[in-house]
């Protein structure tokens, strides 16, 4: 499950948005709620609900009242009318119990979602309490699902360290793919999730791993082959999504898709996990191979650079595939990767830095007065 929580907006255009998704046949209205006044209209418009919100809404001196939310949820969740109670149930654990609101629920994607509009003010003229709004969304819709955040951290965590990586860096980026950012801190690693730490593992358990991890030579030949059948058949150019919020860490991850990625993942349950700095493009990826539960450095299995730069398919030969990278299988340096781990603090998932105009405009500037 995800929730989503959009920029406050000064007007109620979320409600436009919706309406015309239904217009499309693209969603429906799922229901209205708590809009008293307009019960004793026949047929109710667009703007109707609109006009209740701001006649609400003018009673604060809150600029931007718009609450416009979504939550989405896994293929375990079919039904349209589970999906609006939840959001109901949501909505009441977030204050917007009360709250006149609109719940829509879209068509348009393969993943089923909710959109929630309502107002930030209530009806004694007060603000809703927004504080740590991100943090208490997932807190209240794990309550509402039933989900012991810390109980499902010790097992994911339980989880990682079966599987066989050779460096931290290694094991901090099969943390991410389990949907967790990290932080260290006196000699233990903790596993943040819901901007809060749910479960912690000394780093010597992490090292201990490092020191017994042994990879299949036979397996990494296997992914070689898979890597040169799929290039084949699909496109491997990489579309950067976003990079995680970056902090002053050498490296942090960098969110990529392609139609090879999404194939690996789809039919040979393999993630590649790329990282670098940010605005740069990667230079680096691991491979974690859920089949075998192993993580392998993505150099010893295809060359980075076929990804940023992709390949002609018709050069790619199964020659390439058993030769070029044989020597590396046996070229680990445990001090040399070791070298290269980061503790990550805090993965901001789906938020992108912004540059500031003013420094935006002195580069410019300064890029005028260079004399070439």
């Amino acid at each position: 499950m995800k929730v989503v929580i959009f920029n406050n907006q000064s007007s109620f255009k979320g409600v436009m948005y919706n309406i015309a998704k239904v217009s499309s046949d693209r969603a429906e209205l799922m229901c209205a709620e708590n809009f008293h006044a307009l019960g004793i209209l026949r047929h109710i418009k667009p703007q109707d609900y609109i006009d209740y919100l701001l006649t609400i809404s003018a009673a604060s001196r809150i600029e931007k009242p718009q609450f416009h939310a979504i939550i989405t949820c896994q293929q375990e969740i079919q039904s349209k009318w589970a999906l609006t109670y939840m959001a109901k149930e949501w909505l009441e654990k977030m204050g917007y119990g009360k709250q006149p609101y609109l719940i829509f629920f879209h068509y348009d994607t393969n993943v089923n979602h909710v959109h929630i509009v309502s107002t930030r003010v209530g009806r004694d003229g007060k603000g809703i309490r927004d504080s740590f709004e991100g943090i208490k969304a997932y807190s209240e819709l794990n309550k509402v699902l039933g989900i012991d955040s810390k109980k499902q951290a010790q097992d994911d965590l339980h989880k990682a360290l079966n599987y066989k990586f050779s460096s931290r860096m290694d094991f901090i980026m099969l943390l991410y793919a389990l949907g967790y950012s990290v932080q260290i801190k006196n000699e233990t690693l903790g596993l943040i999730k819901h901007g809060k730490i749910q479960a912690e593992v000394s780093l010597k358990k992490i090292y201990d791993k490092i020191s017994n991890a042994e990879c299949s030579n036979l397996r990494l030949q296997e992914l070689r082959e898979i890597f040169a059948a799929n290039l084949k058949k699909y496109d491997a150019s990489m579309h950067i999504k976003e990079y995680m919020k970056y902090q002053k860490f050498s490296s942090s991850p960098i969110r990529c898709t392609s139609d090879f990625i999404l194939q690996l993942k789809k039919s040979h349950n393999i993630q590649l996990i790329f990282h670098g700095r940010s605005r740069k493009m990667p230079t680096d990826y691991c491979v974690i191979d859920h089949q075998s539960k192993t993580v392998y450095e993505g150099s010893y299995i295809w060359p980075l650079f076929d990804f940023i730069r992709p390949v002609n398919k018709n050069n790619i030969s199964e020659s390439r595939a058993q030769s070029d990278f044989i020597d590396r299988t046996h070229a680990l340096d445990s001090e040399n990767k070791e070298s290269s781990g980061i503790s990550i603090l805090d993965f901001q998932i789906d938020i992108i830095e912004e540059v500031e105009a003013n420094a935006l405009y002195k580069k410019r500037k300064n890029k005028k007065n260079t004399i070439p």
